[in-house]
């Protein structure tokens, strides 16, 4: 029976074959346990209240107990050595198996999680958390296809698991499946109510799949649910260039500058990007980085890049002198100090400017072809 074909609250008779693998899972989970490959990090003791309740003939619920307050102490290590006590004496608890398996993932060991998680998913199916804590240690293994049946299994128990939803379309964008993201959230269960994370995954697949106008409308409208999502309006801001609407881009690329003005890497790339379009709103962009970072490198190339094209040579050169300073190594900044030099007539420090930004890799024509023209100049003026 596939993942999807469990019915809410459907119940299996457990056959013989089930059976035997319960078996076969309890028994690699009490060798976990009596081989402590589970680590224990920290000193582990027992409240007073609960020390007399573990003396002499402790019981599997003393030892749940216990293994319920570490857990709420946040500490983990303890709380699965506790509930693997409570397994040892009472191996088919479905309940004390998952808490087992959780604590282990918590304490930050997924491999030995997963036997116990799989025990407490035979004992009990139906148990969504199971299944997501489950598939989540799948992911961290990087085990992918194991931890997309999980987050299916769920999806078959509650199709309405954003948990779910978020990890099985993210699952299926690493593994290139465009058409299987779209179809998972697409589902009218699921339109109206996406989170930021499955409108970001599936407006991904329709650009992947060049469905552009399908991705624009699909980010727009998870940017509007979740505004404050620097990943949304940076994917919006890719497809609407991708479209050809660098105005639309440019009011994108502000409203994350507005809402992230520390993020300055990604904004910087894509004003980079508006400049090659020459977008005429690109401006305002601009001033606004400088604002809010007036001391940063890249804000500086940026902005002098700007004043370049907009003949405020004298700016220009200032921002991009500020620029190498504070970082030297960035060809384009020289290059576009070589070239402002040159139209400031001062052809010797271009030429200096110009063949720096060669020998840190600017090997463009445009380059190439302002130093020619430098060069000519200084040798005609002797």
């Amino acid at each position: 029976m596939s993942p999807m074909s469990i019915r809410r609250g459907q119940l299996l008779e457990p056959t013989r074959a089930v059976i035997a693998a319960m078996r076969i899972a309890a028994g690699l989970l009490l060798w976990i346990i009596a081989s402590g490959l589970f680590v224990r990090a920290e000193v582990c003791r027992a409240p007073e209240s609960m020390k007399a309740r573990l003396q002499d003939h402790p019981t599997a619920d003393s030892y749940t107990d216990l293994g319920i307050w570490f857990g709420q102490q946040q500490k983990y290590a303890c709380a699965a050595d506790a509930f693997a006590s409570s397994l040892s004496i009472e191996p088919y608890s479905a309940n004390v198996a998952f808490m087992f398996g959780t604590s282990l993932y918590f304490s930050g060991n997924a491999q030995e999680a997963i036997a116990a998680l799989q025990m407490a998913e035979k004992l009990d199916g139906r148990n969504e958390k199971v299944h997501l804590i489950l598939a989540s240690a799948f992911d961290q293994l990087h085990q992918v296809r194991d931890a997309e049946t999980e987050w299916r299994y769920a999806l078959a128990i509650d199709p309405e698991s954003s948990g779910a939803l978020d990890h099985l379309s993210q699952d299926l964008m690493l593994d290139q499946d465009y058409a299987g993201t779209i179809a998972l959230l697409e589902n009218p269960i699921v339109q109206g109510q996406r989170t930021g994370t499955q409108s970001l995954n599936l407006g991904l697949a329709y650009a992947a799949t060049n469905k552009f106008d399908e991705a624009a409308k699909v980010l727009r409208e998870g940017l509007n649910t979740s505004p404050d999502s620097l990943a949304l309006a940076d994917s919006l801001f890719d497809v609407l260039v991708q479209l050809d609407r660098s105005e639309e881009a440019t009011i994108a690329l502000g409203l994350a500058l507005e809402l992230h003005p520390t993020e300055l890497d990604s904004e910087v790339r894509h004003v980079q990007t508006l400049l090659a379009t020459q977008s005429e709103q690109i401006n305002h962009v601009v001033q606004g980085l400088l604002a809010t970072d007036s001391s940063n490198w890249k804000v500086l190339y940026l902005n002098g890049a700007l004043e370049v094209g907009e003949r405020k040579l004298e700016r220009a050169r200032a921002h991009l002198e500020q620029s190498i300073a504070l970082n030297p190594n960035f060809a384009a900044s020289h290059a576009a100090l070589g070239s402002v030099l040159a139209q400031l007539n001062d052809p010797a420090s271009a030429k200096e400017q110009l063949e720096r930004a060669i020998t840190l890799g600017d090997d463009t024509p445009e380059v190439e072809e302002n130093l020619s023209r430098v060069s000519h100049s200084l040798s005609s003026a002797r």
